[in-house]
């Protein structure tokens, strides 16, 4: 969904696709950090603290916290 708005933003370039571009992230960083992450930590505990410990968020190979 997100290469899909970048490319639209890209394409259209006006500030109403930019705009749905940048609500589109917010809205997907709060859906993973609000929602998703918690209910994992929950389920698996140290388990998914070491996993976020040395995974990143959205791309792989970056690490995301040291939590």
């Amino acid at each position: 969904m997100t290469a899909t708005a970048v490319g639209l933003a890209l394409t259209a370039g006006d500030p109403l696709s930019l705009l749905a571009l940048a609500a589109l992230v917010t809205a997907v960083h709060l859906q993973v950090r609000t929602v998703e992450e918690p209910h994992l930590l929950a389920l698996h505990g140290a388990d998914y603290r070491n996993y976020t410990a040395a995974t990143g968020r959205f791309l792989p190979r970056l690490r995301r916290s040291t939590r």
